[in-house]
């Protein structure tokens, strides 16, 4: 199962500066969570 990282890639690589705060914004209204927190959690093993 696990994380599609070259999707999240895709999405979070082709957006302006306005649309990733929209995105962390609109995640945190959903989740009540971070999503810099969460990325970092999920995709922690697959970068470094």
């Amino acid at each position: 199962w696990g994380t599609n990282e070259k999707l999240i890639i895709s999405i979070i690589g082709h957006r302006n500066a306005a649309q990733l705060k929209l995105i962390r914004n609109t995640y945190s209204e959903l989740y009540g969570e971070s999503l810099l927190k969460d990325l970092k959690e999920e995709l922690s093993n697959d970068f470094e």
